[in-house]
């Protein structure tokens, strides 16, 4: 993955506004670029915010991009404000 798709890809969860809570974390599905890509942030105190795949026209992609620690702050807000009750 090129650093500018990865950039993309993480400012755009940065401002996602739909977070599912798994096994494995909050989860965002974010378009980039044809593609819905899958960020994940790990469960509580577990580490920093990733792409864990993505999925469109040519199948489904596994991958592991971990994001620097100031977009995972931000990955964090964005999750937190989504989530919180209201």
């Amino acid at each position: 993955m090129d650093q500018a798709a990865t950039t993309a890809i993480f400012a755009k969860a940065a401002q996602a506004t739909s977070w599912q809570h798994t096994n494995l974390g909050l989860t965002a599905k974010v378009a980039h670029d044809g593609c819905d890509w899958t960020v994940r942030l790990p469960r509580e105190g577990e580490g920093r915010a990733y792409i864990s795949g993505s999925s469109g026209w040519g199948g489904s992609t596994a991958e592991y991009v971990e994001a620097a620690w100031s977009e995972t702050a931000r990955i964090v807000d964005a999750a937190m404000a989504a989530t919180r009750l209201h």
